[in-house]
């Protein structure tokens, strides 16, 4: 028992220095809203300036103090200045990628300054050992300062939001950051100052755990992760939620490194606080405990499906899979003749850099093309060569059939990650997959029993169907062998771009919301991708690793996925050369042979590539591969100019005469009902829909109208799978009850909506953005497609919606290059094309002209009668709504107050006390609507966002 208490206070100590780097993490978040990998790296400069150079320079403490936390904070401001303020339009995907530029660069200059030992230092604060319980293990006094020091920090910050004019002012800020610029508050200050604060925090978590675990570059950097994890927890805004998360992962930690390491050489050194914190870290105990917990949270309290804000950033731009034979044959020359021309080494550095590409390709499929952010592919690489290897170890097989083998095994490990994926995205997905990067080094990458540690795995001499092709004694051999598979699962991977499943993937990618809205199976997709992605990885890993006859594995240690990341994006995430570019960076290839040719250090590569990163993040998130493939573009179109508009293969071009028709015979009549009854959704305390009763017959047209706020939007929502309603909500679509569906199944069911901020996907032409809808592709699909690229044709619905919405001279435009009233058209055509049986249409008049909006409504009303299409729209302007509607129903507060013909409708004095009467105040435009309106009134948008 007595053990069992010191223990406890041992993990709580723990948890309190993951606490003061997860308050950073939460500060930062607060007041930019941006989610920094870096954290860690400045908990390691922290660290590095107290016990290095401080001591060097002859500071007495306080000084060493003041330099260790005073250096982070000016690096966290500038961070903010230099970097981050300038990317605030910026994807997600774009802003994290910045701080993981942020996270390589500070390592590696920390490799480059302190080397990539580990040190044993004394705690700066008393740290005479105290036997509270006994005379078993002893307790640090420093333990017992670090946790009251995590307690006040945490009240400080608690009573510094909560009651100072700085912390309402961060709220205001976090909240709208337009309306507090306008009463004078300065977001970039806010957010600078909050940088600072939470990069000293992590500095100060950095000098106090540095004694407990040691004074290491990569250890002290990856302190990120629990610390991430804690934060997450209290969802980057409650302090003390993150406090008692990073106090249960330190505990969690503590005990399971106690009670779990096995009995032997480790069971003498429990005593030694540093020994067990060391020796259950390599039995990957703690890295574990914190990894099960972002799993758990992440799945519970994650999403099927994205909320609005996160569809608004935009994402690096897309290579168009198009496969130039010219080009590919002199780039396979000139790296064929490099391989016979430069030095052994040199060959040996240029196989590197191509395995080292087919790894980052992995990334194409998987960011690139399908937009989830995946930090684990280095991790998947090495599990990949540590199969092959063990399996040519111990089985005696074969190169190519423990290649085959290893790859398809790390594909089922793939598609696990995968799983989880389905209700995170974004940061969470990244948090996550780092977590399982960590998880795997440590379990099976870094861990002597499976590894042989320093000797590695034996696996004699390679051969290719006996040819030798060892990287050791034919690294040119090797080489060939690489830049053969590379140049097949390049072109593999450009003809997923250019087919069916690219189509797919890339619109998962744009709007996952719309793609769901469409009826596309998200999950598929993304097993799809992250299994594709896993085998790339796997091929990539094994040629890398095997050109050694001894395969070490640390080279695969999760800052060499974060490395990764940073490479495939300085290439172009986006474009299947840039992950050629990538691999150029990569540790041992090219790059690094050619920056060690200058005399520089082997972490020169490290501090290059964090660099160049961030300047190419600030110039063109899309990457070097833009510029060359524009530059190409370019040169093609001036000497011929007719090469462009080329359209996807097998794509329909034009509509077939009579296309109305043959959509309104694809669907029976029956079908095209909806009928809703007591349909309910709440928000927390809020009702935002109270017991609605809907029916929209084949051909109708309903439009459903009521002040901002009465919560019409919340109906489509409910209706369409994007909100959950109450138990006992009745929704039929014909005689198929809807309720327990998600929103996609019921898209393909034939209940299709537009988004009245339309959703469109910018990174699909107009032709594509219709072939989206054309049904879901065989199985067998997914595998052709990597040999035989093709398209969908237009369905019949499609075809009638090109005819009907006179988008045929655009088919070839992305959507951005249409006026804002082509845009909304656009939008409603992708949902017609679908076929639906019930279509519902949000606001589709919002923002048009008079003329625009009055041939709008009498396109639907021709689409309801031509296609046989029940038709709910959602519409202010009255003008629309006597042209189109065959009933008009009435909502108020969440309540349907009234149902009848227009006429009728629109003269009863309840519907005029409680709209019509504001609304001819206001005149016409008051159709357009305020944002409450999406939402629900701000008391329910709040509710909300709580639950």
């Amino acid at each position: 028992m007595n053990d069992l208490l010191t223990f406890v206070i041992l993990g709580l100590s723990v948890g309190a220095v993951y606490a003061l780097t997860a308050q950073g993490l939460v500060l930062i978040y607060r007041g930019s809203g941006v989610v920094n990998f870096a954290q860690g790296a400045y908990s390691m400069i922290g660290a590095y300036l107290f016990f290095r150079v401080a001591p060097d320079l002859g500071l007495p403490q306080p000084a060493a103090w003041a330099l260790a936390l005073g250096v982070p904070a000016v690096l966290g401001g500038a961070t903010h200045l230099l970097l981050m303020k300038h990317l605030r339009r910026a994807s997600a995907l774009v802003r994290l990628v910045a701080t993981l530029g942020v996270f390589a660069l500070l390592v590696g200059i920390g490799y480059q300054l302190w080397g990539r030992g580990q040190d044993l230092v004394v705690s700066p604060l008393p740290h005479s050992v105290h036997h509270l319980f006994g005379d078993g293990a002893g307790i640090g006094e420093d333990r017992f300062w670090i946790i009251g020091i995590a307690g006040a920090l945490t009240l400080g910050l608690v009573a510094l939001f909560r009651w100072t004019s700085f912390g309402r002012t961060t709220e205001a800020v976090a909240e709208n950051p337009v309306a507090a610029a306008a009463l004078g508050k300065s977001p970039d200050l806010v957010a600078t100052v909050n940088w600072m604060i939470g990069a000293v925090l992590a500095a100060l978590a950095g000098v106090l755990v540095a004694p407990i675990l040691f004074l290491s570059v990569e250890a002290l950097a990856l302190i990120v992760l629990r610390s991430l994890a804690a934060a997450l927890v209290g969802r980057f805004y409650s302090f003390w939620k993150t406090l008692a998360a990073a106090l249960v992962i330190g505990l969690v930690e503590t005990l399971l490194g106690r009670y779990i390491v096995d009995e032997g050489p480790l069971a003498p050194v429990v005593s030694d606080e540093r020994l067990l914190f060391g020796a259950f870290t390599a039995q990957s105990v703690s890295h574990s405990a914190a990894f099960l917990m972002i799993v758990v949270v992440l799945f519970v309290a994650g999403r099927n499906l994205p909320v609005r804000g996160e569809l608004l950033d935009r994402l690096p731009v897309l290579g168009s899979g198009r496969i130039s034979l010219p080009g590919l044959l002199v780039a396979t020359g000139i790296t064929a003749v490099v391989i016979l021309a430069v030095p052994p080494a040199w060959a040996a550095s240029v196989q590197v850099s191509l395995a080292a590409a087919i790894i980052c390709l992995s990334l194409v499929v998987v960011t690139g093309l399908t937009g989830q952010i995946s930090l684990a592919q280095m991790g998947l690489a090495g599990t990949g060569a540590w199969i092959a290897g063990k399996l040519i170890q111990t089985q005696s097989w074969p190169f190519v059939p423990a290649l085959v083998a290893a790859v398809a095994i790390t594909m089922v490990v793939g598609v696990v990650i995968a799983v989880p994926a389905l209700r995170t995205r974004g940061v969470n997905l990244a948090l996550l997959t780092f977590g399982l990067s960590v998880v795997l080094s440590q379990l099976i990458l870094q861990n002597p029993a499976l590894t042989g540690g320093m000797a590695g795995i034996d696996i004699g001499t390679l051969s290719l169907f006996g040819w030798a092709i060892d990287g050791f004694d034919h690294p040119r051999r090797l080489a060939f062998v690489t830049l053969a598979l590379l140049i097949a699962v390049c072109v593999a991977v450009a003809n997923v771009r250019r087919g069916w499943t690219g189509l797919r993937m890339i619109a998962l990618r744009s709007n996952e919301r719309a793609a769901a809205a469409l009826g596309l199976d998200g999950a598929t997709i993304k097993v799809y991708a992250f299994a594709l992605g896993a085998a790339l990885a796997a091929l990539g890993g094994v040629l890398l690793a095997f050109r050694q006859r001894n395969l070490v594995l640390t080279e695969f240690s999760p800052f060499s996925s974060v490395q990764l990341v940073v490479y495939t994006v300085i290439g172009g995430i986006g474009f299947v050369i840039g992950a050629i570019g990538g691999g150029t960076f990569a540790p041992g290839g090219i790059g690094g042979q050619i920056i060690h040719s200058f005399g520089l250090g082997t972490n020169a590569l490290e501090i290059v590539s964090g660099a160049m990163l961030l300047v190419i993040i600030l110039a063109n998130p899309s990457g070097m591969a833009f510029e060359q493939v524009r530059f190409a573009t370019l040169v093609r179109d001036r000497f011929r100019p007719a090469a462009r508009g080329a359209s996807p293969a097998g794509a329909a071009r034009a509509p077939a005469a009579g296309a109305a028709d043959a959509a309104r015979r694809e669907r029976p009549a029956a079908e095209r009902v909806l009928d809703v009854a007591d349909l309910s959704v709440r928000f927390g305390r809020v009702t935002a829909v109270d017991g609605v009763r809907l029916h929209v017959g084949h051909g109708e047209v309903l439009a459903l109208i009521g002040p901002n706020g009465a919560g019409k939007t919340t109906v489509i929502d409910a209706l369409t799978g994007f909100v959950r309603p109450d138990r006992g909500a009745r929704i039929r679509l014909g005689d198929a009850a809807l309720e327990d569906w998600g929103a996609a199944r019921r898209a393909r069911a034939g209940l299709v909506r537009s988004f009245q901020t339309l959703e469109l996907f910018e990174d699909l032409t107009v032709l594509e953005n219709l072939l989206v809808t054309a049904g879901s592709p065989a199985p067998l699909r997914y595998v052709t497609d990597l040999v035989r690229p093709r398209m969908p044709a237009l369905t019949a619905a499609g075809e009638a919606a090109v005819q009907e919405f006179g988008l045929a001279g655009d088919l070839d435009r992305l959507p951005d290059e249409l006026p804002h009233g082509r845009r909304r058209l656009l939008a409603i055509a992708r949902a017609v094309a679908a076929d639906p049986a019930v279509l519902l249409l949000d606001e589709p008049a919002a923002g048009l002209s008079e003329e625009e909006t009055a041939e709008l409504a009498r396109l639907i009303r021709r689409l309801a009668g031509a296609l046989g299409i029940a038709v709910l729209v959602v519409e202010h302007d009255m003008s629309f709504v006597r042209t189109c509607a065959d009933r008009v129903a009435v909502l108020n507060f969440g309540r349907l107050i009234a149902d009848g013909e227009p006429a009728e409708i629109l003269s009863d004095p309840a519907v005029v006390a409680a709209y019509l009467g504001t609304a001819a105040e206001a005149g016409p435009q008051e159709a357009v609507p305020g944002p409450e309106d999406e939402a629900g009134p701000q008391e329910a948008r709040a509710e909300r966002e709580r639950a």
